[in-house]
């Protein structure tokens, strides 16, 4: 009994051990089963331990280099995308039927006239040859230079194209100068503009307008290629953008369109006299200039206010500070340029000229005296005649009492003023009077009549000048009496005159003059002053972007300077984080290198291309040179675009070459893992299932053992 005893519990303890052995080799099952290797310990591979140790650095070196070139394909992917589209955009604008080979014929409106009376013009289209679309403006002011009654007449363009010629319409025949004005300056520099003055009298000026509307498209679609461009220069791939360089978080580009705004601001009018203020106005700040009379030219004015820009802009940039308004000023003829400093910054420019009162002068009389007759038998008519001086012929005067017969007509003309204006214009007209008897109703002397006729009546002018202002003044008995002189002067050289002109001083306000006929011919006589305050003024105009080709710059900046349109620039500027490129070990022996920069010399000159083409745009006349300037340029950046597009393409290449060597290796190394770790899952669960029927078995053995008592085992 015994030995049995002790024998049953020896086999219990043994079958202890054995499920816990089993248990533990049930657990590796498990573990095989769910994670499909055989082991997490090394322990478990023996010799092959060290093999899959190399296999696995493998695959997670490989692993690497294809997250990274995974990252570098996505932005070279998007690279070539963009240099895709740029030659595309190149395309459109080489293409004949976008940008066309001539700018087209303009447009001229009709003219508007202020002054009507004194300046009237027409616009000869055939014979004028336009080289800007522009609201151009002609003016008259008395000439200081020309003979009597001659007028400066002047053509401005508002864009600091000017020109000015002497014409005198009252001389026989016209001295009209041919009436055609060669504009110089300017965008519209060289135009040749025909008008057809009709009427020159006085101060005055009219204005009209020429466009150039078959370059409306053009323009449209060079803008357009700039707003892409500028869109695809700040593509972004992920959170990179993928033309800026190293600097990934910084947009490379601003404004592609931006440039230095060139406003130009043209004096018209006549000198003035002293104590005239012009006031300008260039963003926030105010300049003045009060005349003193010493001014010779509207160019001293332009001059006084461009040095108060200009002085303290030197001086604040010698100081190393920032001018305020960065500006520049300068001067040529009666045009006044201001140029911002830099691409993008606007300000507003305007102007306003305060002028001295003017004079309000009179002329009066052209009545007959009495005292010239005997006996006193003046007619005292001249002012009903005058009223009939533009027609041929008029009825008979009841009331005109002839002169005493082989007595000269004498007629007194008062001239009245404190002083005078440039530009006044003091008026004589005479002309013989005749009488003309009908006498053709022989039945019925009732029905015929007497009537008086004024023949070819001459007016005689004479317009104050700036020259003559401080003559006038200076003058011991007074302003009017120097215009008298000037009129008598006009009238006494005129071999055909009705009268001879003689003054009486009247100080210290008027004068007088008496018009002694030259026979016993009637004349009839009428006098009138054109007052003209002095009516100076100032236009600004501000160009169009592009239109002066000084206003962008069209030099390639080599790295590390950054180039106009970059984010970071600023004068001098530079960065050798814009113009870096990127280059990634693709594997152990083989590298890309990808990127391209927006201070790329391609995108530089694709770039200026387009603004030398909407610069072409924006100067019709010089529109086929400077187009063909700007193709050239354009094709040039073609060429460069397309190598950026080789290279990119190159790059995508090697990337994807290698991307797929990695893989092809990686599957390959997976593989040879498999075969060292891997376990069969069929098998594993057949085990599995096996060590869990004979864990239950053992289990069922030991509860029943463990259930036996004294009386079961007596039994």
């Amino acid at each position: 009994m015994t030995i049995s005893r002790v024998s049953t519990y020896g086999s219990y303890l043994s079958m202890l051990n054995g499920i816990n052995g089993n248990s533990t080799s049930l657990a590796e099952l498990q573990q095989q089963f769910n994670t499909g290797i055989k082991s997490q310990d090394l322990s478990a591979y023996g010799t092959q331990a060290n093999q899959l140790l190399a296999l696995k650095a493998q695959y997670a070196q490989r692993t690497g280099y294809s997250s990274a070139i995974t990252a570098a394909t996505t932005q070279v992917n998007a690279t070539e995308t963009a240099l895709s589209s740029m030659q595309k955009i190149v395309s459109n604008l080489l293409s004949s039927a976008n940008i066309p080979a001539g700018a087209g014929n303009p447009t001229i409106s009709a003219v508007t006239s202020s002054n009507s009376g004194n300046l009237g013009l027409s616009v000869d289209t055939t014979k004028s040859v336009f080289n800007a679309a522009a609201t151009y403006t002609v003016s008259a002011v008395p000439s200081n230079s020309g003979k009597i009654g001659s007028y400066d007449v002047t053509v401005s363009d508002g864009m600091g194209g000017v020109s000015t010629k002497t014409l005198n319409l009252t001389t026989i025949p016209p001295d009209d100068g041919q009436q055609t004005f060669e504009m110089t300056g300017g965008p519209g520099d060289g135009s040749t503009i025909a008008l057809d003055i009709n009427q020159l009298k006085g101060t005055g000026s009219a204005t009209f307008s020429v466009g150039y509307p078959d370059l409306s498209a053009p323009k449209a679609l060079l803008q357009g290629a700039l707003t892409q461009l500028s869109s695809l220069l700040n593509t972004k791939a992920g959170d990179r953008y993928i033309f800026a360089g190293s600097r990934y978080d910084t947009q490379p580009v601003g404004d592609l369109s931006a440039t230095k705004q060139v406003t130009k601001m043209t004096f018209k009018g006549t000198l003035g006299v002293a104590g005239d203020t012009y006031e300008m106005y260039v963003g926030d700040k105010r300049y003045t200039y009060t005349t003193t009379g010493s001014e010779t030219s509207p160019s001293d004015i332009l001059n006084g206010l461009a040095s108060q820009v200009n002085g303290p802009n030197q001086t604040a940039i010698l100081n190393g500070q920032k001018p305020n308004p960065p500006v520049v000023a300068s001067v040529s003829g009666n045009v006044m340029t201001l140029t911002g400093m830099d691409a993008g910054y606007t300000f507003t420019a305007q102007s306003n000229v305060y002028s001295q009162p003017g004079y309000n002068n009179t002329e009066s009389g052209a009545a007959t005296p009495a005292a010239a007759y005997t006996p006193a038998t003046n007619d005292g008519q001249d002012a009903i005649y005058a009223q009939f001086m533009t027609q041929p012929a008029i009825a008979a005067d009841p009331t005109a009492v002839p002169p005493v017969t082989g007595q000269q007509q004498i007629d007194q003309v008062n001239l009245s003023g404190a002083s005078v204006d440039v530009g006044d214009v003091f008026t004589i007209t005479m002309g013989n009077r005749n009488t003309v008897n009908v006498t053709s109703d022989d039945a019925n002397p009732a029905n015929n009549i007497s009537y008086d006729k004024v023949s070819g009546p001459t007016t005689y002018s004479y317009v104050m000048t700036a020259g003559d202002i401080a003559a006038a003044k200076a003058d011991p008995n007074g302003p009017m009496n120097y215009v008298a002189n000037k009129l008598a002067g006009v009238i006494n050289t005129d071999p055909q005159r009705s009268a001879d002109a003689v003054v009486t001083a009247n100080p210290p306000l008027g004068a007088q003059l008496t018009l002694t006929g030259t026979g016993t011919q009637r004349f009839a006589t009428t006098a009138t002053v054109q007052n003209n305050t002095n009516q100076n003024s100032f236009t600004t105009n501000t160009l169009d972007p592009f239109q002066d080709a000084s206003s962008f710059s069209t030099t390639i900046t080599s790295p590390p300077s950054l180039a106009v349109y970059d984010t970071q620039y600023t004068s001098g500027a530079q960065s050798t984080a814009a113009f870096a490129s990127s280059t990634l070990n693709v594997d152990d022996s083989t590298t890309a290198t990808y990127g391209v920069s927006s201070n790329d010399p391609a995108i530089q000159n694709l770039i200026i291309g387009i603004k030398q083409m909407l610069s072409a745009v924006s100067n019709p006349g010089s529109y086929t040179a400077m187009m063909s300037t700007a193709r050239s340029t354009i094709v040039q950046a073609q060429g460069q675009i397309r190598q950026l597009d080789a290279s990119t393409v190159n790059a995508q290449s090697v990337l994807g070459t290698a991307a797929t060597n990695h893989k092809n290796a990686m599957d390959d190394i997976q593989n040879q893992i498999a075969n060292i770790q891997n376990v069969d899952p069929t098998t594993v669960a057949a085990q599995l299932q096996a060590a869990l029927n004979q864990q239950q078995g053992a289990y069922t053995v030991a509860g029943k053992i463990a259930s036996l008592s004294l009386v079961n085992f007596l039994s």
